[in-house]
């Protein structure tokens, strides 16, 4: 199988020639680290992954709208002022909608804008039918969250549900267009990547996530298969509580399975692998920021063994390769992935 056959092959639920690569985000910090001087288009072939995408963590500084430069804070295209802080990702500051009258008069982006889908075109030109190519969507609640700013929104949930609606709505519809047009550019993934939960658990009631996001999702995830593209559905934190209506929604895959937030990859396939793929969870927090690589070898080994039997398993990390990951230690868990993921599985009961 070739790169893209292989990604596919684990997301129809079956089982490849060997366990799929994939990274949504690789920061620069690490791939210069590795390959000083190498794009990440390079970078993603010297590494083997099986997927590629727009690695859009990496925002530019440049040619962006600054409210304030010396600290380090613009305005994106939805308005929502951000900070650059030492990430790659800049963080949300301060929305655009403080009241309703603030939505009546807002005009969103255009989702036709001739920028929107920046290198994907190339992306497609170089890798279609080779690797499988990936772009990241939204569904229901981060961009509404960011409109409102988040503790905002998840309190109008009780004491504004009206204009909660309407944000999702207005959000919802740009990020399904987008999608639609990356998927007819050539995407053969839209991987819907709003975070509903932190390590303790959901930010807001399965009672609410069923009342508005989980609508918006389906939304997104109809949208996206309708297009053409497979889906995944990335949620960091301890999602447990929402997992059977996430999986209700036809969604192809669940990531990450942040095993930081409890999350037990064994568990869910167990649970749900008969119905969607599963692509993780090598903690990106503390075991590959700060542990010895023998002991990220050990947990990738144990993850391969628990989690890939029978197909419809892709090794990732636990969100992605930020710039505090040690680059020895994502060198560990990739040439693990090499050495044990081919199928059949060689591998002990007993991890040793």
């Amino acid at each position: 199988m070739n790169s893209r056959q292989r990604v596919l092959a684990a997301l129809d639920r079956q089982q490849p020639d060997r366990v799929p690569l994939v990274e949504w985000v690789i920061d620069d910090h690490i791939i210069q680290a590795l390959r000083p001087g190498s794009s990440y288009l390079d970078f993603n072939d010297w590494i083997g992954l099986d997927n590629v995408g727009l690695n859009r963590s990496s925002w530019s500084r440049e040619n962006v709208d600054y409210v304030d430069r010396e600290k380090g804070l613009f305005r994106d295209i939805w308005g929502v002022i951000r900070a650059f802080g030492p990430e790659s990702t800049p963080y949300p500051v301060e929305g655009p909608i403080k009241t309703p009258d603030d939505l009546r008069r807002y005009q969103p982006p255009d989702p036709e804008a001739p920028g929107v889908l920046g290198d994907l075109p190339a992306i497609v030109a170089r890798y279609k039918g080779q690797k499988t190519i990936c772009v990241v969507s939204r569904d229901g609640f981060f961009n509404p969250s960011y409109l409102r700013n988040q503790e905002t929104f998840l309190m109008d949930m009780i004491d504004h549900p009206r204009l909660v609606h309407e944000l999702i709505d207005l959000a919802v519809s740009y990020d399904m267009r987008v999608a639609e047009r990356m998927v007819h550019a050539g995407a053969d993934v839209v991987v819907l990547a709003d975070d509903y939960a932190d390590k303790n658990g959901p930010l807001m009631s399965p009672r609410h996530f069923r009342e508005f996001i989980l609508p918006a999702l389906q939304r997104a995830v109809d949208n996206a298969h309708r297009a053409g593209a497979y889906v995944v559905k990335h949620s960091d934190g301890n999602i447990m509580p929402l997992l059977d209506m996430i999986v209700s929604t036809g969604v192809d895959a669940i990531n990450p399975l942040e095993p930081a937030a409890g999350m037990n990859i064994a568990a869910v396939k167990e649970k749900y692998g008969d119905r969607v793929a599963i692509i993780g969870n090598i903690d990106c927090g503390d075991l590959l920021c700060n542990a010895p690589a023998d002991e990220v070898a050990r947990v990738t080994r144990e993850t391969i063994r628990v989690a890939a039997p029978e197909g419809a398993f892709c090794l990732a990390s636990s969100n992605s390769i930020h710039s505090s990951v040690r680059p020895e230690n994502y060198l560990a868990m990739v040439e693990t992935n090499r050495r044990w993921g081919g199928y059949p599985l060689a591998l002990d009961p007993a991890i040793p």
